[in-house]
């Protein structure tokens, strides 16, 4: 009896550790977020994020030192309109690569109280459901240097969900404060 329950504790504080480790299976390249125009004080965080694991993870949000905030948002093309909304979720497939990129899945950080210098570097966490937590570096770039082009590709038509609409603008010049910035559970965007 005594033997069980030693294994019982070991196995129970194992556990945490983990999944905490199973965030290693992910990759992160290119994450960067904006400059905020004065006045401004949210701004968009992208990045390409791989999941090298054999399992689907949902990401739920995330933390960032500088900002009180942090959600992920999606932009899409909805009657001829560009919308932005808060999504509960989003789902990277097991060996592929999710891009957060303009006009498309993005992070919103919300509240930054600090003015952002271009090629400061600052840690962000990622929040997953089932993965643990993603911890990277993000450098901050000016709000007028461009884009690199996507090199990556995600497939979405298992989704059930159009694309937006690539050509527009990086949006996170935008002030989102008056968006209601309330979780929304999205719909064809998870598995």
């Amino acid at each position: 009896m005594k033997t069980r329950l030693i294994y019982a504790v070991i196995f129970c504080l194992a556990m945490p550790f983990a999944w905490a480790t199973s965030a290693a299976d992910f990759s992160v390249e290119d994450a960067y977020i904006r400059t905020m125009p004065p006045g401004r004080t949210a701004t968009a965080g992208y990045l390409y994020l791989t999941n090298n694991s054999d399992r689907d993870c949902s990401i739920i949000g995330g933390s960032a030192a500088i900002a009180g905030t942090l959600e992920i948002h999606q932009q899409l093309n909805s009657d001829g309109m560009m919308k932005m909304r808060p999504v509960a979720a989003v789902t990277v497939t097991a060996g592929e690569t999710l891009l957060f990129r303009p006009g498309g899945y993005h992070l919103m950080l919300i509240d930054v109280q600090t003015d952002l210098v271009a090629g400061e570097i600052h840690p962000v966490s990622l929040t997953t459901e089932d993965c643990g937590s993603i911890e990277m570096d993000v450098k901050v770039r000016s709000l007028f240097q461009k884009s690199a082009p996507a090199v990556k590709a995600h497939d979405h038509s298992k989704h059930n969900h159009s694309m937006p609409d690539q050509s527009m603008p990086d949006h996170s010049m935008h002030d989102h404060s008056g968006h209601s910035m309330q979780k929304m559970k999205t719909h064809g965007m998870d598995k």
